[in-house]
């Protein structure tokens, strides 16, 4: 009975211990945010994001979205947009073929004082359609089942200057997978922490840089990625 419970543990630690392995890579991703108040409660919204992977090596991902924000009142604002990417295989985790991504999204934001920071919260609702492609796609690839995220990220911002221009910032983010039942990949996808410095170069545009820490989990295990951010964010208005 020893024996027996014995080969039991070994044959179930296998599976365990493969499911649990981590790899580690460095990345550096870039960011553009436009955020463009062309009427008294309305703006358009867009983003450019390139990342890289191996250290900056080899492309991760390219995406980007446009959409419309609403004022909700002085503290909400709601976004509806379309986005859309390009993936790269990198690593030994990753699946072998690149992928294409139409990804129309819905979020809410807020903003408030906590304190002597700025607290900043966002929930989106992602609609994820893929179509495998590259060299190692099939000839006949279609359109993958719609796939439901949900994202949730929180940020705090306080200024670290008389002249309020340089400011620190931290952000958390989750994104769970909800529909279907049995996605593609684990229910929590991935896990965001980021640690930004920042300054305010006009009224309208402030850059930030710093070290973000992004948990991917797969199915054959979790992927850290520790990555060089670089982010500028613009709010000029059209008129």
């Amino acid at each position: 009975m020893r024996r027996l419970a014995l080969h039991v543990a070994l044959l179930c630690a296998v599976p365990c211990a493969a499911q649990q392995r981590s790899v580690n890579d460095g990345a550096v991703w870039g960011a553009v945010f436009g955020d463009h108040r062309f009427g008294t409660k309305s703006s358009l919204y867009w983003d450019y994001q390139p990342r890289r992977a191996e250290e900056g090596r080899i492309w991760q991902l390219n995406l980007g979205a446009v959409g419309y924000t609403r004022d909700l009142s002085p503290q909400w604002r709601a976004t509806v947009a379309l986005g859309s990417s390009y993936s790269y295989p990198y690593g030994p985790l990753a699946p072998r073929i690149n992928a294409f991504e139409l990804r129309p999204w819905m979020q809410v934001t807020g903003r408030r004082a906590a304190g002597s920071w700025t607290w900043s919260d966002r929930s989106r609702v992602e609609f994820r359609v893929l179509r495998p492609t590259g060299e190692f796609a099939p000839a006949d690839a279609d359109w993958a089942p719609t796939v439901v995220r949900v994202r949730r990220q929180d940020r705090f911002e306080r200024s670290i200057t008389a002249n309020n221009r340089w400011y620190a910032a931290a952000s958390q983010e989750f994104m769970l997978n909800v529909h279907p039942a049995r996605s593609r990949v684990p229910w929590l996808e991935q896990s965001r922490t980021q640690f930004l410095i920042g300054r305010q170069v006009t009224p309208r545009n402030r850059i930030e840089t710093g070290y973000g820490l992004q948990r991917v989990n797969r199915r054959a295990g979790h992927e850290l990625n520790h990555t060089l951010l670089v982010y500028f964010r613009t709010t000029v208005p059209f008129r």
